[in-house]
């Protein structure tokens, strides 16, 4: 997989960069637009899509998941969006920790 750096103002890539990126097919790209994993922020056809760097995390995630577990992308997109889901409600509860610190302090 290609390892890239990206900076401050590098905040969309291309269809062609996200698949390079994430050593995807354009293909495999349609397919993961389709079950909602990666979001084109821009364009209506694959070659004028535009993703944000999120997406790529996004699709490299899902890129694994899905191989290591042997599912289908439907069932990569479910189990992203549980740990996405996950992740918030982590959040919630750390910030009510600090909230019921400082009201026992």
């Amino acid at each position: 997989m290609l390892q890239i750096n990206i900076s401050e103002q590098d905040r969309w890539l291309s269809s062609d960069e996200l698949c390079e990126c994430s050593d995807i097919s354009s293909a495999l790209l349609l397919e993961l637009v389709e079950h909602s994993i990666a979001i084109p922020f821009e364009g209506v056809e694959l070659a004028q899509w535009q993703f944000s760097v999120e997406n790529l995390l996004v699709v490299q995630k899902a890129t694994r998941i899905q191989r290591d577990l042997a599912l289908d992308w439907g069932d990569t997109a479910l189990i992203l969006q549980l740990l996405d889901e996950r992740e918030q409600l982590e959040r919630q509860v750390l910030m009510l920790k600090q909230q019921l610190k400082r009201f026992k302090a």
